[in-house]
C-alpha cells in the first residue's frame, strides 16, 4: 500500500517515455519520407540552377513557412551562447549541408547518394558515444562495418568510367556526399541540448534563418537572379516541394523527433530515405537499379538495424 504512489509514477513515466517513444518515431518517419522524396527533386532540379542557389531557393522557403508557422513565438528570447550555438549549427546543417548534398547530386546517381547518406545513423551512433551520450557496443560497431561493407558494395568501381576527369567528378561526389553525412550526425548530436532547453520548431526556425543567411551572399555571388530564370515550371514545382515538405515540414518534424528520443534512435529512421529515393529515382527519373545496389541497400538497412536494436 506504501508503495503506490511510487508504482504509480513510475507507471506514469514509462507511459510518458513510451508515448514520446512512438510520436518521435512516426516524426521521424513521415521526415524521412519527405528526405527521400527530396533526393529525387533536388536531381530533378539541381541541372536547372546551381547546388548553392538551389540550397538558397530551399531554405528561404522553408524559412518563410517556419516563421508563418510561429508566428511571435520565432522570436523567443534565448540566452547569448545558446543563440550563437543554434546559429553554428544551423550554418552547418542548413547551410553546408544542402550545398553538400544538392552539389553531391550532380556527381553521383540519386539511389547511390542515398546508400551513402544511410550511413548517417552510424555516424551519428558513433559521435554520440564519443560525447558520452550513448554507450558503443560490439553490436553497434559489428552493424557500422556491415553498413560500411554495404556502402562500398554500392559505389561503382572507378576504373570503369571512361577518363581520369571522370573519375575525379565521382571523387568530388564522393567527398561532397560524406560531407553531407558528417554534418547531419553533428546537428543530430549537438541539437539535442538545445532541443530540450527551447521547443523544438522554435531551434530548427532559428537554426534555418542562420544557415538561410549564410547562403544569401554565396547565392548572389553565382547569380542568383540568371540562375532562377532557367528554372522550369516543373523545376519551380520541385523547389516549392523542397521549401515545404522537404524543408519546413520534415525538418520541423524531425526536430520533435530529436527532442523526444536519443539522436541514434531518430537516426536510424534515415534508413527511409534510400528506399523513397530509390523507388522514386526509379519511377520518376529512369535511372537503373542493379542487383548489386539490392545487395547494398539490404547490408545497410542491416548495419542499420543490428547497430541501433536495443
Amino acid at each position: 500500500m506504501i508503495h503506490r504512489p511510487q508504482e504509480a509514477m513510475e507507471l506514469g513515466t514509462s507511459s510518458r517515455a513510451h508515448r514520446d517513444a512512438r510520436s518521435a518515431a512516426i516524426a521521424a518517419t513521415a521526415a524521412c519520407i519527405c528526405f527521400g522524396a527530396s533526393v529525387v527533386a533536388t536531381r530533378f532540379v539541381v541541372a536547372q540552377t546551381t547546388p548553392v542557389v538551389l540550397a538558397f531557393l530551399r531554405y528561404v522557403i522553408a524559412t518563410v513557412c517556419m516563421l508563418v508557422l510561429l508566428r511571435r513565438s520565432a522570436f523567443l528570447p534565448m540566452e547569448t551562447r545558446d543563440h550563437w550555438h543554434v546559429a553554428l549549427l544551423g550554418v552547418l546543417f542548413f547551410g553546408v549541408f544542402p550545398w553538400s548534398f544538392s552539389a553531391s547530386l550532380t556527381h553521383l546517381p540519386a539511389a547511390t547518394v542515398a546508400l551513402v547518406v544511410a550511413a548517417n545513423p552510424l555516424v551519428t551512433l558513433a559521435l554520440s558515444a564519443l560525447r558520452g551520450t550513448e554507450r558503443l557496443s560490439a553490436r553497434a560497431i559489428m552493424g557500422q562495418l556491415l553498413a560500411l561493407a554495404g556502402i562500398v558494395l554500392a559505389l561503382p568501381p572507378l576504373g570503369l568510367r571512361s577518363g581520369a576527369s571522370a573519375d575525379a567528378g565521382v571523387w568530388i561526389g564522393y567527398a561532397e556526399v560524406a560531407t553531407t553525412v558528417l554534418c547531419g550526425a553533428v546537428y543530430n548530436v549537438w541539437s539535442r541540448p538545445m532541443l530540450l532547453k527551447y521547443p523544438s520548431a522554435v531551434v530548427t526556425g532559428h537554426a534555418m534563418m542562420a544557415g538561410t543567411l549564410a547562403l544569401a551572399p554565396l547565392a548572389l555571388a553565382q547569380g542568383l537572379l540568371m540562375h532562377t530564370r532557367t528554372i522550369t515550371p516543373s523545376g519551380w514545382g520541385a523547389v516549392l516541394f523542397l521549401g515545404t515538405l522537404g524543408g519546413a515540414v520534415g525538418f520541423g518534424l524531425w526536430g520533435f523527433a530529436l527532442r523526444r528520443s536519443t539522436p541514434s534512435r531518430v537516426a536510424v529512421f534515415l534508413a527511409l530515405n534510400p528506399i523513397t529515393a530509390i523507388a522514386l529515382g526509379v519511377m520518376l527519373l529512369g535511372e537503373p537499379f542493379t542487383t548489386r545496389q539490392w545487395l547494398a541497400l539490404i547490408a545497410v538497412l542491416s548495419g542499420i538495424q543490428l547497430a541501433t536494436r536495443k
